[in-house]
C-alpha cells in the first residue's frame, strides 16, 4: 500500500506534466494564429488579382475617394489614392482623368498631360462600344479641354448635350470651349440653355457677358474692316481715273506757254 507521501509526490508529477502539455499546446496555437492570418491575407490579395470584377469595384471606390480628396484641396493624397485605383484597374478611364487633374493642381504638367491622353484613349474605346454614353462624351470633352484642344472638346461636349439634354454643366462647358474658339453665337446659345436649366449658376451669367463682349468686338472689327475696304476701293477708283486722263492733272498746274505773235510787216524791231 502506497504511503500518503508517495501519493502526494505522484500528484505533483502529474500536475507538472499536465502544465507542460498545456504550455506546448498554447505555444503551438500562438504560432498557427499568425499563419492563419497570413494565409487569409494572402488569399484575399490573390482574390483581387484573379477577380477582375472585384478589382474594378475596388478601383471605382478609390476613384470616389480621390474625387473627394481633390474637392477638399488634398491633391497629394488624391493623387496617391487615384494611382492605387489605376493599380487595381488600369483601364479605369475616370481614374486617369482625375489623376491628371490632381497632377495639374500640383503643377506637374507632364504627368497631367500623360494622364489626360490616357483618359482620352480609354474614353474613345468606351464611346465606340457604347455611343450613347453621355458621361463618357462629357469626360472626353474635359480631357481635351484640359489639353487645350478646344475643337475636339466642343465636339464631345455637344454630343453629351444631345445625349443628355438636361445636363447644365455640359452646356456650360460647351459654351466655354466655343468662347475660346471665338465662336460667340454658338457660345451664347449654349450659355442661354445652361441658364434655362439652372438660373442660379452665376458662372453662366458672367460667361454670357464675356461672350457678348466678344461678339460685339467681332462686329466692330467687321464694321471697321468694311469701312477700310470702302476707303481703299475709293482710292483705287480715284487713281484709276487719274491714270485714264494723264493730262488733266499734269497740265492744270503748269504755267501756260506764251503765244507767238507774228510781227507785222514794216514794224520796228
Amino acid at each position: 500500500m502506497r504511503t500518503p507521501s508517495a501519493i502526494l509526490s505522484s500528484a505533483r508529477k502529474l500536475l507538472v506534466v499536465s502544465a507542460g502539455v498545456f504550455l506546448v499546446v498554447g505555444v503551438c496555437s500562438c504560432r498557427r494564429g499568425p499563419n492563419k492570418n497570413a494565409n487569409a491575407n494572402g488569399g484575399s490579395s490573390s482574390a483581387i488579382a484573379t477577380d477582375p470584377e472585384q478589382a474594378k469595384r475596388e478601383a471605382q471606390t478609390l476613384v470616389v475617394q480621390g474625387k473627394e480628396l481633390y474637392k477638399n484641396d488634398q491633391d497629394e493624397q488624391a493623387a496617391a489614392v487615384l494611382k492605387r485605383a489605376i493599380g487595381q484597374d488600369p483601364n479605369n478611364a475616370e481614374a486617369h482623368l482625375r489623376l491628371g487633374m490632381a497632377y495639374a493642381a500640383l503643377e506637374r504638367k507632364p504627368e497631367a498631360d500623360d494622364s489626360y491622353k490616357k483618359a482620352i484613349e480609354l474614353y474613345k474605346k468606351r464611346v465606340q462600344s457604347d455611343p450613347k454614353d453621355a458621361e463618357a462624351f462629357f469626360n472626353l470633352g474635359e480631357a481635351h479641354s484640359f489639353l487645350h484642344l478646344d475643337e475636339e472638346a466642343a465636339r464631345n461636349y455637344r454630343q453629351a448635350t444631345r445625349l443628355k439634354p438636361d445636363d447644365e454643366e455640359a452646356y456650360y462647358q460647351l459654351g466655354m470651349s466655343e468662347t475660346r474658339l471665338a465662336h460667340y453665337p454658338e457660345a451664347l446659345a449654349a450659355f442661354k440653355k445652361a441658364l434655362e436649366l439652372n438660373p442660379d449658376d452665376y458662372r453662366v451669367t458672367d460667361a454670357i457677358e464675356n461672350a457678348q463682349e466678344g461678339s460685339n468686338r467681332i462686329k466692330e472689327g467687321k464694321k471697321h474692316a468694311e469701312e477700310m475696304l470702302k476707303k481703299q476701293q475709293a482710292n483705287e477708283n480715284a487713281n484709276g481715273n487719274t491714270n485714264a486722263n494723264p493730262n488733266v492733272n499734269s497740265n492744270s498746274s503748269a504755267r501756260p506757254a506764251p503765244r507767238h505773235v507774228p510781227k507785222k510787216p514794216g514794224a520796228n524791231n
